[in-house]
């Protein structure tokens, strides 16, 4: 069967794949034997959204995820997501307008910025987006004054040990000090604050921290109940999940799992939602650049060219286009060297010492450096996976050089399902209806 195309809802950059396992590498593979492109590519597998949405209500069953949309915001994406009924993290205001434009109740909705402008608190009201986040006192007063039936959440601070981004330096009050006179001003205000939420940093690698986070938690909330005579209703376990298809999320679970249950034992207490973003999407896709310019170092010292010292490449895509997170900051964090893929027809090969540039004129648009790669030649591509966050976001036109374009990619099954989920209710889109839906699907 041959790929056709199709339309999800108004976007047009989607080809349905027959239901095979392996349909998206054999079209990775097409891709690569059609020839060279021009400028990148990145191929987005929505199977692979969908398998990571239902591997989260597998792990974290008790746990509503609301997607951080600033991590992809792909129109495909975000369509997904809407459609499999999870909530949404937004940020701004035309964040906020791609997710109402995707028919998203407002209750599946949180402000999740700290720190917001007049405008976008009226936009927010306007449309019924009652659910935010806030961190000081000229934020809550702000709001109070702009907004006084928002229901607000406390954002408290409890930084992971490790991450790639972290947000404390930023965002977050101290649990046990400001954060408690914060819950007694807003009392004074008479500002309604529902809840507790708290983010360890973008790409922790560290599961623990989410259970003395929820610990922390625990202290504001008994604080409202027994100082206050306020009941608080939710917790917001923010991101910082890992995404990349080597990275299982159990560990995470667990510590997630465990903080409620020593922290939180009655589900009835509270409800609970997190913020993935990374987790969703940094999986689902594939970068595919190609070679435009190569060098070969050779080791001098005999004064002959026989030994190949190093070969350097030239990319249509760096650290200026949508590689900066991928890469760059991982090499700040100093966590692992950036290897790309090598293609399994390549394996046995020689490999040399390499590094590949970026397009850009800028000597930090470096991709890698001092990796063992098989020669290739220009013209040839080369492959990185886990581009899914944070990727397409952060890509700059630096040197006037354009981003790369986007192919969508869904099986008929996928489709199907996600087809038959327009009209049910959100609340309904549970683990066992999703999964018995999709398995008469595949029957």
């Amino acid at each position: 069967m041959t790929p056709k195309s199709g339309s999800f809802g108004k976007f047009g950059n989607l080809t349905i794949l027959p239901p095979e396992r392996d349909s998206f590498e054999k079209e990775i593979d097409r891709i690569i034997e059609a020839g060279t492109r021009e400028h990148p590519l990145h191929v987005i597998d929505l199977d692979d959204v969908v398998r990571k949405h239902l591997n989260w209500l597998r792990t974290m069953p008790r746990i509503t995820p609301f997607y951080a949309v600033k991590c992809n915001d792909d129109p495909a994406i975000l369509a997904t997501l809407a459609r499999l009924g999870t909530g949404f993290d937004c940020a701004s205001e035309p964040e906020i307008r791609s997710i109402l434009e995707l028919g998203v109740e407002p209750e599946r909705i949180l402000f999740a910025h700290p720190i917001k402008s007049l405008p976008a608190l009226a936009f927010a009201r306007s449309h019924g987006i009652r659910r935010m986040t806030f961190d000081n006192e000229f934020e809550l007063e702000k709001v109070a004054k702009e907004y006084p039936d928002a229901e607000l959440v406390l954002r408290i601070r409890h930084d992971a040990g490790r991450a790639l981004i972290p947000l404390g330096k930023k965002f977050g009050c101290n649990p046990r000090g400001e954060g408690l006179r914060l819950m007694d001003r807003a009392q004074e205000l008479g500002v309604k604050i529902i809840g507790v939420s708290f983010h360890v940093g973008c790409g922790s690698l560290d599961a623990d921290c989410f259970y003395h986070a929820i610990e922390s938690v625990r202290v504001v909330f008994d604080y409202a109940q027994s100082k206050l005579g306020t009941r608080l209703a939710l917790v917001d376990i923010g991101g910082g999940f890992p995404g990349d298809n080597d990275k299982p999320i159990q560990a995470y679970a667990e510590a997630v799992q465990r903080g409620l249950q020593e922290f939180f034992p009655n589900p009835e207490e509270v409800t609970v939602i997190a913020e993935p973003g990374r987790y969703y999407v940094g999986s689902a896709v594939t970068l595919l650049s190609t070679i435009q310019g190569k060098k070969v170092i050779y080791d001098d010292q005999s004064g002959e060219r026989k030994k190949i010292d190093q070969i350097i490449y030239f990319i249509n895509d760096g650290v200026f286009g949508t590689l900066f997170d991928w890469l760059s900051l991982r090499q700040i964090n100093d966590l692992h060297r950036i290897v790309p893929l090598i293609r399994p027809e390549r394996r046995n090969e020689a490999t040399f010492r390499t590094t590949i540039w970026g397009p850009t004129c800028n000597s930090n648009d470096m991709a890698c450096q001092d990796v063992d790669f098989p020669e290739h030649q220009i013209g040839d591509y080369i492959v990185f996976d886990n581009l899914g966050a944070y990727g397409m976001v952060l890509a700059t036109n630096f040197n006037g050089f354009p981003k790369a374009t986007v192919q969508v990619y869904v099986s008929e099954h996928t489709w199907t399902l996600l087809q038959q989920m327009a009209d049910i209710d959100w609340k309904e889109k549970t683990l066992s209806f999703l999964e018995s839906t999709y398995r008469q699907i595949q029957n």
